[in-house]
């Protein structure tokens, strides 16, 4: 049994973690959350999906005041909107990021204030039809000529890129190639899944997102609760008071938390924080 008593505040990833990728009625989740903060935790939902895609059965959730989206990228008080929290893409890495990724088979996306976008240079639909996230993922998305969306006065920044093709061994070159380019050091990029990479600017991660924001409503490590699955994750699950992954979380994942709970589809992670409640 893990201590609780010093925990104050929940950051919990939402795909993996929360959200199985075969889909779930969230509305238990959503109910249990809504529980937790009458009794006076705060919850943070911390994933990579922009404000304009978290489900809205949490973005509807009464009391809740903070999102940490885009893989740590953005913080927004939703009190009124503000970005607290700015670790974007510019424009001048942006736009050769994009020519980079049009050599390689598969999906190049970003995220902009929230929304998500896909790169019509690419005919491809790679997306596995049984993952029902990104079913609802790619149904809602934006298509643009990244290149042309990007020289747009609200493009200055972007939230963050992603690349998904049903071919791993294109991740393997994306990973080796990029080295090479001039704005790599610019660059952090990781994954949320077997479907794709991810690709931030320097110093964006979940993790110093929520130590940042924890910080500021003055909580400390120690009062932090973190959840993840992924390696996206991986930086806010070490250093804080419990972290916690599913069974269907990486290897590696698992080996650095300090607590692994039955898998997402057995509710693994909602069950463990109810003890909070008991």
């Amino acid at each position: 049994m893990q201590d609780l008593s010093k925990i104050k505040i929940i950051f919990s990833d939402i795909d993996g973690t929360l959200l199985p990728f075969t889909g779930k009625d969230l509305a238990p989740t959503a109910a249990l959350l809504h529980e937790l903060m009458e009794a006076g935790y705060l919850f943070v939902p911390c994933t990579g999906r922009g404000t304009g895609n978290i489900p809205p059965e949490i973005m509807r959730l009464p009391g809740l005041r903070y999102a940490i989206t885009a893989n740590g990228a953005l913080i927004t008080d939703l009190s009124d909107g503000r970005v607290i929290w700015d670790k974007t893409v510019p424009r001048a890495v942006a736009e050769p990021l994009t020519r980079f990724l049009r050599h390689y088979y598969g999906n190049s996306y970003l995220y902009r204030h929230g929304e998500h976008y896909l790169d019509i240079a690419f005919g491809h639909k790679p997306y596995d039809r049984s993952n029902k996230s990104l079913v609802a993922w790619m149904e809602s998305v934006h298509k643009v000529d990244f290149l042309e969306f990007l020289k747009e006065e609200e493009s200055a920044t972007v939230d963050k890129f992603g690349f998904a093709s049903p071919d791993p061994k294109v991740f393997d070159a994306i990973r080796a190639d990029i080295r090479k380019e001039d704005f790599y050091d610019k660059l952090l990029i990781s994954t949320s899944g077997d479907w794709n990479i991810e690709i931030n600017a320097a110093g964006a991660s979940k993790g110093d997102a929520a130590l940042w924001l924890a910080k500021e409503l003055g909580f400390g490590p120690e009062n932090m609760l973190c959840a993840g699955d992924n390696m996206n994750d991986m930086s806010m699950l070490t250093g804080v008071g419990i972290s916690v992954a599913p069974e269907n979380a990486l290897p590696a994942v698992k080996a650095a938390v300090t607590c692994v709970v039955p898998d997402c589809r057995e509710n693994g992670v909602e069950n463990f924080f109810r003890q909070l409640l008991s």
